[in-house]
């Protein structure tokens, strides 16, 4: 008996399952696929969500992991069955696709989370002592005793950052110290060896100027004499505003901006300051990255991811590889970096973060005839329109340019700035003609 011939019906019926069963197969395949970008993603909701209810980045951590496994078995499963026709291979299928999505998941988080950060320099504690203050801050500070016949009003040397506490203040200390002044030198909350909150919430332009009134009456003083640099000069001129009467007499050295939203980055920066900024944060993206997780998920989740002790370091290494005199003739790259030690991330970035949301200081300022020295340097990564404003803004102000300095005058200059502060605090001829006019002397 011979067999009947195919007929053209049969053919597209066997064409019609196998384009069945291939389509099942792809469709399959695109499940087992879509189990690595769900599982992320669930991963990455997981880990942000956890840290913001525990306030830890291990236990977040291990939440995403176990979120990337549990959300991408459902599509893996479905796919499985339609690409494996045994129950042993739909499971390797399975095991195979979560643990691909598991391996993503550790790759990329554990890129955000590794402490692989280099670890940051403390300062050293030698001669330290504490102010226990009445808002919460533990301060630490180092007295320099009057030689001689002592000054009424004790000096307070406020250092830049925020949260970057100076290395050595010794040589100014010691000369004002022999010239019959009590000086203080001190760590701002959060940075050195003073205190640092729970919650970088308390890291605020307002906080840092409470400190400073409360060290005022830790020392019994019905004025303070006070001199800065970059951000402690924006700090001195907040507490001015402040407590207008409460100021003898103020140093700024390079300050910061009065009033953070007058400038943006291209207008309070120089060319060459902002372009060798931007090339070494570049060198850090977890620097970046802390920044882009505070505006997206707030605060506390990205402290709990990005705890103080690797961040400290991160901003460490990016600090020490500005340059703190860019475009100067005398000196290329690299020849005047800082050395910080007891630098701290999140008391910087939070009150940068919060010196944007201040009520301007200016019209208070106005008012005032406290008498400030304002020292720019000539190669200052920030630019001129920074000083002058302080100038400007401050009746009792005197502009004194210094040559061949950079941010850090004390460091390039430190024979005129010695001179210059111990001239203005005792009331002394000034070792350079105060500049008036709005444009720069270089």
């Amino acid at each position: 008996m011979t067999a009947s011939p195919p007929t053209p019906g049969d053919d597209r019926g066997v064409a019609a399952r196998r384009r069945q069963r291939t389509g099942r197969r792809v469709g399959g395949w695109v499940l087992v696929a879509v189990t690595v970008p769900v599982g992320a993603i669930s991963a990455g909701t997981a880990l942000l969500a956890t840290a913001a209810l525990t306030g830890h980045r291990l236990v977040a951590a291990a939440v995403a992991v176990a979120a990337a496994a549990a959300v991408g078995c459902l599509p893996a499963r479905a796919g499985a069955t339609r690409v494996a026709d045994t129950p042993l291979r739909q499971r390797l299928t399975v095991i195979g696709a979560i643990g691909l999505s598991v391996l993503v998941t550790v790759v990329l988080g554990g890129g955000l989370i590794y402490d692989d950060a280099p670890r940051p320099t403390r300062p050293d504690p030698t001669g330290a002592r504490f102010w226990d203050l009445p808002d919460g801050s533990r301060i630490a500070y180092w007295r320099t005793p009057p030689v001689g016949q002592p000054h009424p009003t004790p000096v307070v040397l406020v250092h830049g950052g925020p949260g970057a506490p100076d290395g050595s203040t010794g040589p100014i200390a010691a000369a004002l110290a022999g010239s019959g002044f009590d000086v203080y030198r001190y760590h701002q909350f959060g940075s050195g060896l003073s205190s640092r909150p729970a919650d970088i919430g308390e890291y605020t332009v307002h906080r840092h100027v409470s400190d400073i009134e409360a060290i005022r009456v830790a020392l019994g003083a019905e004025r303070l004499v006070l001199v800065g640099g970059s951000w402690g000069g924006q700090l001195i001129a907040n507490y001015l505003a402040a407590h207008p009467d409460r100021v003898d007499r103020a140093v700024l050295s390079s300050p910061a901006p009065i009033w953070a939203p007058a400038y943006s980055d291209d207008t309070r920066l120089t060319r060459a300051g902002r372009d060798d900024q931007r090339a070494v944060i570049a060198e850090h993206p977890r620097f970046a990255v802390a920044h882009v997780l505070l505006n997206a998920v707030g605060p506390g989740t990205a402290h709990a991811l990005l705890p103080d002790d690797p961040m400290d370091g991160v901003f460490e290494a990016v600090v020490a590889g500005f340059d703190m005199r860019p475009g100067c003739p005398a000196g290329g790259a690299g020849d005047h970096r800082e050395h910080p030690a007891g630098l701290g991330f999140w008391a910087n970035a939070m009150t940068v973060r919060d010196s944007r949301r201040t009520p301007d200081p200016r019209p208070a300022l106005r008012e005032t005839r406290t008498p400030v020295l304002i020292l720019r340097g000539e190669c200052d990564y920030q630019s001129w329109e920074v000083a002058r404003e302080y100038r400007d803004v401050l009746p009792g102000a005197v502009l004194l340019p210094v040559d061949g300095a950079g941010h850090s005058i004390q460091t390039d200059r430190p024979d005129v700035h010695l001179a210059a502060v111990s001239a203005f605090l005792l009331d002394r001829p000034l070792p350079g003609q105060p500049h008036t006019s709005p444009e720069p002397p270089w």
